[in-house]
């Protein structure tokens, strides 16, 4: 009878998308990536309590559908199985598969299905104007580093897009990206009420001439004082200072992005991105506010045809003074948005796209904090045999963080309200070299195996950490900090 019931269901489901097909066309694209991690990464020399090698095989599962109706109107849709581990839970990483242990996830498993997006992309009759309405990707605008430093996340948002002349855009969006009370819940005191959800509004002007393409852009956000998990806006990684509260805040963004490619066989790019975010005013403290900035510039030679050299700096300004209080300018730090999920420099401390996950998230540079500088070189798609390519980077990192702030503000004491940890944040006295070499080769035009290699020569003062409030300052002192390798083994198959 099961077997009757399946076959029942299983025609029900053909005769679904047979008749979806008929009122639009499918398209299917994706990512599916099996990969093997071996790495070491805490900064930790050995015989401390928190040194972490692991050796991890993850699996992560990508599909995404257009629905197409018309040239002028589509549906997407994209989902997300993973990333897992294998043998995470019992024997498997599927849904349903292993029972999770997250509250209210009894029923689920660790490789549940995740909506990544979800939204309808249409042309309003009669016009060139384009809307863009659900969940889907929204990236302020970037030359360099692979995506915004700001806002690159899947998010719930309202965006439009249109021509205003043939060499200038206009792009405008809403999007809400907190909300603690999606059930309207009117009984729990941390969701009851008023300031449960966050609000974003955003706007770029995209001007696109031969050879230069300038895009200014804005954005202002209103943080409801409990709306990331009821828990305020100093919940929130990007918003977190030596003041913040959990009261809300409003933030204001600015900056911009620019590439020239004019001059043969040379690509110019540079960003300026400037933040700031003001909590709602707590009695008896004072100076509530973290903002700073982040300026990249670098340049590429497309000259050769076995590769691209490129040359890179950025820099990012960090925490300053030693008060209490905060200091005169508060939090010297760029807030932002959520994790971006793909600005990167080199392939291991600042992440890497091509891999499912890079550093854990309490080791590396995880984009929680700012404060840092780096310049380096990159020999990018370095090809001498057919199918095989290679990446090679060098690059040197230093923190702009005054020492003080982790040794003097708030008595020493570090907590994730400061949004400082030992082997992501970096103070004036910390930094360390990379090097890295990573392989693709093609075995089919969609399909590539990846071998990617990474070494960080670290040094992060033991004096400094030694002295703060760090909850392994002990080891650090007594041990001092290690260097951290990576080396990855993967395939990827992407339609």
């Amino acid at each position: 009878m099961k077997k009757i019931y399946a076959i029942a269901l299983l025609g029900l489901m053909v005769l679904g998308v047979a008749a979806t097909a008929s009122a639009a066309d499918i398209k299917a694209s994706g990512k599916w990536q099996i990969e093997a991690t071996w790495q070491g990464s805490d900064f930790l020399e050995k015989g401390g309590v928190s040194e972490d090698k692991t050796f991890n095989i993850e699996q992560r599962v990508r599909t995404a559908f257009q629905f197409i109706a018309n040239e002028n109107l589509k549906g997407v849709l994209d989902l997300q199985i993973g990333s897992a581990n294998w043998g995470n839970g019992a024997f498997g990483i599927g849904a349903g598969r292993a029972v999770s242990t997250a509250a209210g996830g009894a029923a689920a498993g660790n490789g549940n299905v995740m909506l990544r997006k979800g939204y309808v992309d249409f042309k309003w009759p009669g016009t060139k104007v384009n809307f863009l309405v659900g969940f889907q990707t929204v990236s302020l605008p970037a030359a360099f580093g692979g995506g915004s430093a700001i806002l690159d996340d899947q998010i719930a948002a309202a965006v439009m897009v249109t021509p205003i002349t043939d060499n200038v855009k206009l792009l405008a969006g809403y999007a809400r990206p907190y909300d603690s009370n999606g059930s309207y819940n009117t009984t729990t005191t941390a969701l009851a009420g008023s300031g449960t959800s966050a609000d974003v509004v955003f706007a770029a002007v995209p001007v696109d001439f031969k050879g230069v393409n300038i895009t200014p852009f804005a954005a202002y956000a209103n943080v409801g004082s409990k709306s990331v998990d009821g828990g305020g806006a100093a919940a929130a990684a990007g918003f977190k200072g030596p003041n913040s509260t959990a009261e809300g805040l409003r933030g204001y963004w600015g900056g911009v992005a620019a590439t020239v490619t004019a001059l043969d066989n040379f690509k110019f790019m540079g960003d300026f991105n400037y933040g700031k975010a003001t909590w709602n005013e707590t009695a008896g403290t004072n100076n509530n506010q973290r903002s700073g900035w982040l300026a990249d510039i670098a340049v590429d030679y497309t000259g050769l045809k076995m590769m691209t050299p490129s040359a890179f700096f950025v820099y990012s300004s960090g925490e300053k003074g030693n008060s209490t209080d905060g200091g005169e300018d508060g939090s010297g730090r760029m807030p932002h948005l959520g994790k971006a999920q793909n600005w990167a420099v080199g392939s291991f401390f600042f992440g890497n796209r091509s891999f499912i996950n890079g550093f854990a998230q309490n080791a590396g540079y995880v984009q929680n904090v700012m404060g840092f500088w780096t310049a380096g070189v990159s020999l990018k798609d370095i090809k001498l045999v057919d199918k095989l390519s290679h990446t090679a980077h060098l690059l040197y990192v230093k923190g702009t963080n005054d020492k003080r702030f982790i040794t003097e503000r708030n008595n020493g004491a570090l907590s994730d309200s400061n949004g400082a940890t030992y082997g992501a944040f970096l103070t004036e006295k910390d930094s360390l070299w990379e090097v890295d070499f990573n392989t693709k080769y093609m075995i089919y035009d969609e399909l590539a195996v990846n071998f990617d290699l990474g070494y960080i020569n670290a040094d992060f003062d033991k004096d400094v950490w030694g002295a703060s409030g760090a909850t392994n300052a002990n080891d650090i002192k007594n041990y001092g900090s290690n260097n951290a390798y990576s080396a990855r083994l993967g395939v990827a198959y992407s339609f």
